[in-house]
Formats: structure tokens, sequence, C-alpha cells
């Protein structure tokens, strides 16, 4: 039997919509409550019946559709907020938002979307007013019927601090000026104080040059998975730019053992896309409060994290603006902006494409416990997030951004995302927890944006909301995701899942994942209509990394020791399978986090619960997440793991690669030679290339068959040379022949085009 349920929304100033699931809704007025936000009762002239779940509920007075009201059917004990989503629905305007000075100088129009209030006051505070006690001058702005509230001021105030009050009346739910007497920043601000101070007015410069060669495709991409501190924190000869932008793109570092490091790492590596972490302004605790807990502690000393609260970045509080902490040392707040151009040219004149993550699903308003009232809290709550009956946010991060439904909402996050490709010269955005933006969103992002912005992102979790997620038009899967998404079942067959560690995949050794590792390879799957539906990966950011997941430490930290041959099994059936890859930055040089502990706890604080949650989940850990490039040195394990993953992409981006490199897999294109023995795994891909692989501890045999030509062999057991390896070729006439795999080896060979050359 159905759960009884009730909602409610209000159509008008005299008509209030009910619905009723497992119950016949009454028609006796007298049987329903209704009340305003005060709790003080609203009498009902009549209840019209509309269908068997549904009744129409007339007022006795006219109601500000605005303001707060609760229907309750006391005898079932039920009770709902009546939505304000049919007035919602309706409001919208292609005003530019946020802060801007003119083309000529004359002045600087604010704008500030703020529906339900009655009054919005722009304070402002000069060019050095960043901490100022009180502003310089106070602008009330004018409100139109879209609910965009207005100031012209005149002048070009680049560089001025401003904030604004937002006034309107004291309902539950709601967070204005006379009941919470906050500043809030500015959502549309290109530069903010961190993420909670003040809004910084910017005039902005051109945008990058485009990538040399263009964007690549889908099918061609090859991504590494990076944040910015991590790869730039150890950094040798960087000085004060550790951890900032203009250290991400020096060149010509080298570590002692004088081996290429840091941009020049990625420049060699020969990956065609850099998908940067996190770079939109995001939430960090205030340094004061911060090390008033964890200045003094050893465990914070030891991870990193006494002096200030790093994170990866997934609490995203002012979207169109860069994280200003990454900006160049000793600069002015703003100047994050051109160190972004200046770290996308420098990527676009090597050939690589940027990708930025996008966190829209979430803000950092509400993160670790706390509740913020930065913006979008105060300007309108029920407006901005998904939210239950009584208006608290709901979602497993402190809020849930309601895409769906609010046209302004879904302006927000494509507004946001043009504004990054057009001003900021990126090429693409990886969504975190995609699923829980709506379809209808992600398809309108795919239609906003050009055609070779690529475009892909998580698809579990779905909306906290019940009837979002089961909304067909607005909740998705893999099975009809509006972008491409990561293929977790690729994942989970190659490497292991990231919920058990000792889950290693075929690659690891699981024999009885084949059959699995065959499906990713071709990556065929029912809900993947073109192989670039899914993106392959191994590791990522979340979960272990593949060096402690492959640790021979029955702890799993890789420090101390990786099974070799297993990475470079994975590693190899990573970059010979088909569609787009995405490679976790550091596995290819065996960066581990074993410097994490392995287990949970937590601390609290005036910034509310933080959660160190150990070695699979280091996200607010700098020191384990760190690129230790000294490990960088001839003859060590990091160097050959390198190059064994730069002949790898290499092999894939070149002319032969292409077999890999193909948005539709036709039938036979990969031809599976699958012994009785599960330990041996061998494919041919389009007639080119030829891959045998054993995962176990005894040599195999296993039988093939081959078109008629000279295949070379270009591997070795730890060592891959496009040009060919010390290792007979195989001659065939064409036919059948047999080849032993030694154990733990991935082999390949290339068919070269004359037989005899």
């Amino acid at each position: 039997m159905t759960a009884a349920r009730l909602r409610a929304e209000i159509l008008g100033a005299r008509m209030i919509r009910a619905r009723l699931e497992g119950l016949d809704p009454p028609i006796d007025p007298a049987a329903w409550h209704l009340a305003d936000g005060a709790g003080a009762p609203v009498t009902l002239a009549a209840v019209l019946r509309i269908d068997d779940g549904e009744v129409r509920l007339v007022p006795a007075r006219r109601l500000d559709p605005w303001r707060v009201h609760h229907l309750e059917l006391p005898e079932h004990g039920l009770r709902a907020a009546v939505r304000r989503d049919p007035v919602f629905r309706t409001l919208y305007s292609p005003l530019p938002l946020g802060a801007r000075v003119a083309d000529d100088g004359s002045e600087t129009i604010f704008r500030l979307f703020a529906p339900r209030a009655t009054g919005v006051r722009l304070h402002l505070y000069g060019p050095e007013g960043r901490l100022a006690p009180s502003p310089e001058r106070v602008v009330a702005l004018k409100g139109d019927r879209d609910g965009v509230w207005e100031a012209r001021v005149e002048g070009d105030l680049h560089r001025h601090w401003y904030d604004f009050t937002v006034h309107g009346p004291p309902d539950p739910g709601n967070a204005f000026h006379g009941t919470h007497p906050v500043h809030i920043s500015d959502p549309w601000a290109l530069v903010n104080d961190d993420g909670e101070g003040r809004s910084r007015v910017w005039r902005d410069g051109s945008p990058p040059p485009p990538v040399a060669g263009g964007r690549p495709s889908m099918e061609d991409m090859v991504a590494y998975e990076v944040h910015l501190q991590d790869f730039t924190d150890l950094l040798p000869g960087v000085g004060d730019e550790a951890g900032r932008m203009p250290a991400m793109i020096e060149g010509g570092l080298r570590s002692a053992g004088g081996e290429p490091v840091g941009f020049d790492h990625l420049v060699e590596l020969g990956v065609n896309v850099v998908h940067l972490m996190p770079m939109q302004e995001y939430l960090h605790h205030p340094d004061e409060e911060w090390r008033e807990v964890f200045g003094d502690d050893d465990f914070a000393r030891r991870m990193g994290i006494d002096r200030e609260n790093y994170q990866w970045g997934y609490r995203t509080t002012h979207a169109f603006a860069v994280e200003g902490r990454y900006r160049p040392a000793g600069s002015e707040h703003g100047a994050e902006r051109d160190a972004f151009r200046r770290l996308v040219a420098a990527f676009h004149e090597r050939g690589m494409a940027v990708v930025i993550d996008v966190v829209a699903n979430h803000t950092g308003e509400d993160m670790d416990g706390r509740h913020r009232l930065l913006h979008f809290n105060v300007l309108d709550r029920a407006y901005w997030y998904r939210t239950d009956d009584d208006y608290e946010h709901i979602g497993p991060f402190g809020n849930e951004v309601k895409t769906e439904d609010r046209p302004m909402v879904q302006r927000w996050l494509i507004d946001q995302l043009r504004h990054w490709v057009e001003e900021l010269g990126v090429d693409g955005f990886r969504f975190d927890l995609a699923a829980q933006i709506d379809r209808q969103t992600l398809r309108r992002v795919r239609e906003e944006l050009p055609a070779d912005v690529l475009l892909y992102g998580e698809p579990w979790m779905p909306p906290s909301d019940p009837d979002v997620a089961a909304n067909p038009a607005w909740g998705w899967g893999k099975h009809n995701a509006p972008i491409s998404f990561f293929q977790d079942d690729s994942r989970n067959a190659l490497q292991g899942s990231p919920f058990e560690v000792r889950d290693r995949g075929w690659a690891g050794g699981n024999a009885g994942a084949r059959g699995a590792a065959v499906q990713a390879l071709e990556n065929r799957y029912a809900e993947e209509p073109v192989a670039t539906a899914g993106v392959n990966y191994l590791d990522i950011h979340d979960n272990w990394a593949l060096p402690d997941r492959y640790a021979l430490d029955p702890d799993h930290d890789g420090r101390a020791g990786v099974d070799l041959p297993a990475l470079r099994r994975a590693a190899g059936l990573l970059l010979t399978s088909a569609g787009p890859v995405v490679i976790h930055g550091g596995t290819e040089m065996l960066r581990s986090k074993g410097l994490a502990p392995r287990d949970h706890h937590a601390v609290h604080g005036p910034f509310g619960t933080i959660h160190f949650n150990g070695r699979h989940d280091t996200y607010n850990l700098r020191a384990p997440n760190r690129f230790v490039w000294s490990d960088l040195a001839p003859g060590t394990p990091a160097v050959a793991m390198r190059d064994w993953w730069r002949g790898l992409i290499g092999l894939r981006r070149s002319e032969v690669g292409r077999v890999f490199r193909t948005a539709v897999v036709p039938e036979g294109h990969y031809r599976f030679f699958l012994p009785p023995d599960e330990r041996l795994l061998g494919y041919r891909v389009g007639g080119q290339v030829l891959v045998a692989a054993n995962n176990g501890l005894d040599a195999g045999r296993l039988e093939v068959e081959l078109p008629a030509g000279r295949w070379q062999r270009i591997t070795t057991l730890d060592r891959l040379d496009p040009r060919g390896v010390d290792a007979p070729d195989l001659h065939a006439a064409g036919g059948r022949h047999v080849v032993t795999i030694p154990p733990g080896a991935f082999f390949i060979w290339i068919l070269r085009t004359h037989p005899h050359a």
C-alpha cells in the first residue's frame, strides 16, 4: 500500500493546488488547515475536485504568492509547504548580472537577481576597501518585474570592493536583512575575497588563443586529471609560486636526477587534455580560525594542513571567479584571472586543451555542517536549492542546487560555462556528480556551448528530491545520459572496485574478470550507443590511488613498493581500449597516498566539523596528495613506469593508434583470443595491433589469428619502444599462430604495412 503523501503549490492569489497520494482528498474545507508563515490560519472558501488525487483550494482572501504558506490535513497527520514553483518557473531575465563596467568607462552597472526581495542595497568600499569597516557609499537598487535589481553608478569602478544587503519578509526559510543582518557577496562576481569575503569589480582582458591544432574530439581525448596545488607544491626552483598558477607552466624544470618535471613532464608525457580539478573560487575556512584549531596539531603538520584549510575544491562559492589563492605570489586580488589565461595559453601553445571541474550540484554555503549566508541562502534558499517542506536543505553535501524548474538557476550554470569558454579560454568541463543536475539542463548546456567543447561527468548519485529523481524528464542515468559519463563498469573490470581495495580487477590478477575486461576494451555496453558515450579510466582523485591498490605492502602503502606488472597491465588495457580516456595524474610516476592514515577521524571547530576520511579519500589532506618529483631519477621504478605510460600514450595518439580512437566500434574491430585459461587475454584491433597479456604467475601459450605481414613487437616486460624492441618479429603468412606469454607480461605487436620491410 502506498504511503499517504501531500503536495501543494500556489497557482495564484486565490488558488492552491493540492495533490494527495494514497488517500482520496476530502472536499470539505474544514478538513484542511492552511496557515501563513507566522502560523496564522487562512480560511478556505471552497475545495474543488479536479481528479482522483487532486483538488484546488480557494482561500477566502487573496494570498501573496511570494510568501510562505503551509497546508495540513490534520486527520491524517499530513503537512506540506505550499510551493511557489508555478511562479518561480515563469521568472527569467536576459539582462547581464553581476558588476560590469561600461565599454566607455562612463558607468558601472550592478545587477542582482532576488525575486522575493523588497529592497536591495549596494555597499561600495573603494579600491582599498577589502576589509574596510564601513562603506564609502550605499546605493539603493531598483527592482524590475523579472526579479532583477539594478544600480548604475557613474564612473569606472574597476578594482572597487562591494557587497549587498538584501531586504524582505521574515518568513520561515528566509534570511533577509531584517532577521539576518548580514552582507552578501555577488554570485556573479569575477573576483572575490576567498569564499566568504567581499566581491571586487573587475574589467577583464582578452581571452587566450585557441588550442594549437584545435580541440581534440572525444574519441581522441587522453585527459590528465590534476590538482594545481598537488602538482606544484614540491616543484624544484619555483620558490614562492609553489601551489600557484605560475608554477604549473614553468618550463625547464628538472628533478635532482635530471628528469623533466612539472610542465615539461606533461608535455613529454603526450596527453592532449589537461583536466584541472576545481579552479572556480571555492570555500576555504578562514586562516585565523583554522590555525586556532590546527596550528599546533602534529597530525595537521604531518598532513601539510596546519597553516591553511587545503581542499580539492568541490565546494564552489563563486562560479565566475578564478580561485584567488592560486594567484601569483604577492599579487592583488584579481590577478588570478590573467594568471589563469596565461596558464591556458601555455597549454594551448603545446596543443593541450584545458578542461576544468565544475561543481554545480551543490555549493560551498552549507559545507561541514555549517549554514553560511554567502549569497544564495539569502537571495532565496527555496529558489536556488532543493528543500524540504520546512524549507531546510536536503542532500549529502549540505545543499543541492535546484536546476530544474528554475530558469534562472539553469541560466546561472550556462552563463558560467560560457564565461569560462569565451573569456577564460577553457575547452571543456567535467561535471562533479552530474546526475544531480537535471537532464534538461544538461541537454541545454550541450546545445548552448560550441559543439567541440568537451563535456563529461559522473552519472551516479541521483537528486535527493525523490520527485526530481523519479521524473524521467529530469532524473537520468547511464542509459539516457545527456553528456558523456565515467564508465564505472570498465574501471571495475580493469582495476577493481573503488569500494574494495582488495579487488584488483583483471589487470591485478583476478582471472574471473576477463569477460568484463573484454567488454571494457570495446567500450561496448548496452547504455553506450557509441564508444564516446562512456569515458574509460582506472583510478581518479577519489578513492584509492592505483599504486596503493597494487601495493606490495598489506596496508596498501605504495611507497613501500608496487606490483609493477599489474600496473603496467592496467595502463596497457586502458590505453588500448576504445573511446575517450582519463588518467589520474601521478599514477604514471607511482604517486602514492600512503602518507595518509587508514582510519577516519573528525575535528570540531568554529567552522564546523571537519572529517578526515583516510587514505581512500584525501580531499583535505595536502601532503599525501603531493607529486614527489624527487622520485623521478634515472633507473628508478618511477621513471620506468613514466616511460611505459609515455609510450602507451604515444602509441594511442599515433597514426596506428587510430584503431583505438573511434566513436563507433564496428563489429569485429576488436578480435579477441580467449583460451580456457582466463589468466590469458589476447586481442587484435583493427587488423593493425595485436595485444597479448598474462595476469598469472606462470607462462602461457596463446593462439592468435593474424593477417599476413610482419608483426613487430614494441614491448618487453617493462619497456615500450614504438620503433620496436629486441625481440623476434612474427612473420605471418596469414592464419593461426601460437605465442608464448611470460608471467605478468603485456605484449604489443604492430603490423608493418610491407611484410618484408
